[in-house]
């Protein structure tokens, strides 16, 4: 227990030291210790412990790349030729001393573990460290992978940058150029009996063959670095990846929709009832992947609304992959703010949302960000109440509800019950406004 006194000053003390033999002793001791509060099942002392850890690795990491950089570590030993060269006095050098991980007991696991840790932002590093520590405090698992939490967190961080660089490029541009194109091409369906026409979307809206949809110019509205997302169905799988390729953009993977009918109701289709479609994603040029943890689930449930509209919990996810890009929506069914919308059905300009207001999206992640900073250890304590400021600035960020529940430490149906209730969903803003119209039916009739 007397070693537990180190973890006040190794912080400071790792810092200072020079050798590597010094910071491996400091590391070594902090490992018999997580090993003690392992065996006590004190997890106090195994956060204390892994952060211990963790920073004399970094320091660990930062000697042996100056090691390297000054030749004083390598793989093999310098041959004895160019440690005897005389120098121009005719004096002869005194042998270098150039030592192997081997012989400073490192193994090249550890070495590569450390160097990747002294690579890291600062920032960065100190995130992974606290979610270390939060993660052995609340519960989780006795082994920690610091280095994933912390290049994770950095991935995170670049990543939105990137995006936000691209953002602010096509806004600047001088013509209009998209980041992200969402579109809902009508596709021509045949139907094979005559009960199947009153419901072929022919008689819901005009519909073009897979020749007609390739005469739009869609390539013309993306923008050097953009990403397609397509929806198609299951029989015009093989014709909309063509499309796709086609209008410029290399498909990449693609989501579904499974379709929660009234009534259990249920689809058309030959071979199968047909109830999901399909959303394509493609890119070209240089478009950030979602960063790593943010990933929304491939399968994506919701109930079916008037012909062929789509839900909004898609826009949903589009905005929370590019919060900040330029976006149009062709064959749009309604207006939505941050959109551009073209189309047979699309709501006219007046009805038409403004454009996002990009100082208020940073202002609030910027809120957010700090909330979350500030939980640490308190994030189980969070209420409904106390957590909807939180809740609003994240929304208003385009921070989905999967990336809210894993900042603010409570299960994603908790999230989604609160998010629900404070109308903060696109499902709870559909139910509000079909409310007001119920409401304004019913006071229609009482005044006849």
């Amino acid at each position: 227990m007397n070693d537990l006194a180190l973890f006040s000053v190794a912080k400071e003390a790792l810092a200072e030291l020079r050798r590597v033999d010094e910071v491996q002793d400091v590391r070594d001791k902090a490992e018999r210790m997580k090993l003690y509060g392992r065996q006590v099942k004190d997890r106090s002392i195994i956060a204390d412990a892994t952060e211990v850890i963790l920073r004399a690795e970094r320091r660990l990491g930062e000697l042996l790349i100056e090691g390297r950089a000054a030749g004083q570590i390598g793989t093999g030993r310098p041959s004895k030729s160019n440690l005897d060269e005389p120098e121009e006095n005719g004096a002869t050098e005194a042998p270098f001393q150039r030592v192997t991980l081997e012989e400073i007991g490192i193994s090249k696991k550890l070495s590569s573990r450390a160097q990747k840790l002294a690579s890291v932002a600062g920032s960065i590093f100190e995130e992974g460290v606290e979610a270390a520590r939060i993660q052995v405090l609340g519960g989780g698992a006795w082994a920690i992978n610091p280095l994933k939490t912390a290049t994770t967190a950095e991935k995170k961080a670049k990543r939105a940058e990137r995006e936000a660089e691209l953002g602010a490029k096509q806004i600047a541009l001088p013509v209009a150029k998209f980041g992200v194109i969402l579109t809902d091409d009508e596709w021509d369906y045949e139907t094979w009996s005559e009960n199947g026409m009153d419901r072929s979307a022919a008689n819901h809206y005009p519909t073009s063959s897979l020749e007609k949809l390739k005469e739009r110019d869609v390539l013309s509205l993306a923008a050097d670095d953009s990403v397609l997302f397509m929806w198609t169905t299951q029989p015009h799988l093989a014709q909309g990846i063509e499309l796709m390729a086609h209008r410029g953009f290399e498909y990449k993977t693609g989501c579904i929709w499974k379709k929660v009918y009234p009534g259990n109701g249920h689809g058309m289709g030959r071979w199968f009832w047909i109830n999901h479609e399909i959303l394509l994603v493609g890119t070209r040029g240089n478009v950030p992947a979602p960063a790593p943890g943010t990933q929304w689930p491939s399968i994506i449930e919701a109930p079916v609304g008037e012909h062929s509209a789509k839900p909004a919990i898609f826009h949903e996810l589009i905005e929370s992959y590019f919060p900040t890009l330029p976006k149009i929506e062709l064959n749009a069914r309604t207006a939505r703010p941050g959109w551009v919308r073209w189309g047979y059905e699309a709501p006219p300009d007046e009805a038409a949302a403004p454009a996002p207001d990009f100082a208020a999206i940073a202002e609030a992640r910027a809120y957010y960000e700090a909330a979350i900073a500030t939980l640490a250890e308190g994030k189980g304590h969070l209420t409904m109440a106390t957590a909807e400021p939180i809740l609003r600035a994240g929304r208003a960020a385009g921070v989905s509800p999967m990336i809210l529940a894993d900042d603010i430490g409570h299960p994603l149906g908790t999230i989604k019950t609160w998010l629900n209730r404070l109308g903060l969903t696109s499902m709870a803003h559909m139910q509000q406004l079909n409310d007001q119209r119920a409401a304004a039916a019913a006071e229609r009739r009482d005044g006849k």
